[in-house]
């Protein structure tokens, strides 16, 4: 009898103590949160479609970085964002229509002669439609000169009116020799006792500074044609060389261009004109006292150039109808061939 009780108190313990762990199992699982299934990957679904499921703390995404296959909406481009203000294209260039701002608007050749008379080959319109590339033409010389002069006395401009002034800086031969012209014309010609000299003078700059410039002319008996080299204005140094130029304007802060203008002067119906203008070509100072000093009156000088061209004053190269030198260049009206 006792060990039936015994047995069934045994079973109540057990059915007791298993209860009571049920609750302790209950209670801790109440500490867990609530989870929201909501965003669960199905099996059917793909991991790609699933992936952005909260945007708010990622970072954006850099376009720059983005090696996919899908271009950037973002990146239109650079020559669309940021034009060149510093060299704009007209407005409308590209299209083949010459408009407003433009001189050309094509890629068809055209002949070098139609732009220029004195110039053969063919050009194209520049990619900014603003000229003719004038590069890729052939030139044909119109006049060629070489210059040997050297003189002991610099004369003073306001002066050579004075003749027995002007006797003292002149020199009894033609420092310039060469030809010119559509139809061949040589100088000097034989026996026309040139008379060639070295003057300086006064320029003033368009901001009212005055510097002295260094002219070397020729003059034949009869006065013309007469030749005329003009250095840009300032000191001037032994061994340097100023380069020919037809369209350029002198810098009058500082000679540093090394520019040297030549003339060809007639005179027709009582007036002096221009026949021709420099085109390229050196000048070299082989010699000049006093050195880096805005030369007055007095002191010596030695030049020398060889094979200058120059050209009828429309036809310099590089020039079509809607350019011109400019009138401080060429200093005297246009004569007629």
């Amino acid at each position: 009898m006792k060990k039936i009780l015994v047995f069934i108190l045994f079973m109540s313990l057990f059915f007791l103590v298993s209860c009571g762990s049920g609750e302790t199992d209950t209670e801790e699982l109440s500490d867990i949160p609530d989870w929201d299934y909501s965003n669960v990957v199905s099996d059917d679904e793909e991991v790609d479609s699933a992936a952005p499921i909260d945007n708010s703390n990622t970072d954006p995404v850099d376009p720059a970085s983005d090696t996919g296959d899908t271009e950037p909406s973002a990146d239109p481009g650079i020559s669309d964002e940021i034009p060149d203000n510093e060299n704009p294209l007209p407005q409308g260039c590209g299209n083949g229509s010459v408009e407003y701002g433009e001189r050309c608007d094509s890629n068809a050749p055209i002949e070098c002669s139609k732009l220029q008379s004195n110039m053969s080959g063919a050009t194209k319109c520049l990619p900014d439609c603003t000229a003719f590339d004038m590069s890729t033409c052939d030139k044909k010389i119109w006049g060629v000169l070489n210059v040997r002069f050297l003189t002991n006395f610099i004369m003073d401009n306001a002066k050579i009116g004075d003749s027995s002034y002007f006797a003292k800086g002149t020199l009894p031969y033609a420092a310039f020799n060469g030809l010119y012209g559509d139809t061949t014309q040589f100088f000097p010609q034989s026996g026309d006792s040139s008379v060639s000299f070295a003057v300086t003078d006064n320029y003033a700059g368009i901001l009212g500074a005055n510097r002295r410039q260094l002219f070397v002319k020729q003059n034949p008996a009869n006065g013309y044609p007469r030749h005329e080299l003009e250095f840009a204005p300032g000191s001037i140094k032994s061994g340097a060389e100023y380069r020919i130029n037809a369209v350029s304007l002198f810098d009058l802060v500082d000679n540093l261009l090394k520019l040297v203008r030549y003339r060809l002067i007639d005179k027709q119906n009582g007036t002096e004109c221009i026949m021709g203008i420099g085109y390229s070509g050196s000048v070299f100072i082989t010699s000049v006292y006093p050195e880096n000093v805005d030369l007055y009156e007095g002191g010596s000088v030695e030049i020398v150039a060889n094979n200058v061209d120059f050209y009828y004053p429309t036809e310099v190269p590089g020039l079509d109808e809607e350019t011109t030198v400019p009138e401080e260049v060429l200093k005297y009206p246009l004569c007629s061939k």
